[in-house]
C-alpha cells in the first residue's frame, strides 16, 4: 500500500486543525519522534469524529454506530523540527457498507506534506460488524475529499 500523490494536497481535506509540536515530542535531536505523529494523527481523528458526531465531546461514542481503527497506515514523508505549528487535514476518501476509510495529512510551516496516514473504521457490534447508519452515511458525505480532477479505481 502507497499513499497517493492527492492525499498531500491540503486544499483537498475539508477539516483542518492545527497545532504546536510541544518538546516532549522531539527526540534529542529536536525532531518530532514517529510516535509522535501517530499521536497527533489520533488527535486528528477524534476532532474529527467529534465534527462528524457534531459532539463537542466524546459522549458520541455511545451512539448506534460503534466505530473502531482496524488498519492504519502512515507515511513518513519529512522530518519535523521543534519548535513548529503542523495543519492536519482529515477527508473522508471511501465509505463502504460497514466502514470508511479517512485520509489524514499532515504539513508543516510551509504547507508541505510530512506525513500521510490512512485508517479504516469499521462499526461493529459485539464484535461483528454491522451496517453504517443512514444518518451516519450522510454525515460522511460532508466530509468527503475533493477528488475533483483525480482518476480513482
Amino acid at each position: 500500500m502507497r499513499h497517493k500523490p492527492y492525499q498531500c494536497e491540503l486544499e483537498r481535506y475539508p477539516f483542518t486543525i492545527q497545532t504546536d509540536v510541544r518538546y516532549g515530542d522531539c527526540d534529542v535531536m529536536g525532531h518530532v519522534n514517529n510516535v509522535a505523529y501517530a499521536r497527533l494523527f489520533e488527535e486528528t481523528r477524534v476532532q474529527f469524529g467529534m465534527a462528524l458526531h457534531e459532539s463537542n465531546s466524546l459522549n458520541h461514542f455511545g451512539r448506534r454506530d460503534r466505530l473502531m481503527i482496524v488498519a492504519c497506515h502512515i507515511f513518513y514523508l519529512r522530518e519535523v523540527n521543534y519548535p513548529a505549528k503542523v495543519t492536519l487535514g482529515a477527508g473522508v476518501i471511501r465509505v463502504g457498507n460497514s466502514s470508511y476509510s479517512l485520509s489524514v495529512a499532515m504539513f508543516n510551516d510551509e504547507g508541505v506534506c510530512v506525513a500521510v496516514n490512512t485508517a479504516t473504521l469499521a462499526n461493529g457490534e459485539n464484535g461483528k460488524s454491522a451496517p453504517i447508519s443512514s444518518e451516519l452515511r450522510e454525515r460522511l458525505e460532508v466530509y468527503r475529499m475533493n477528488l475533483e480532477g483525480i482518476e480513482t479505481p
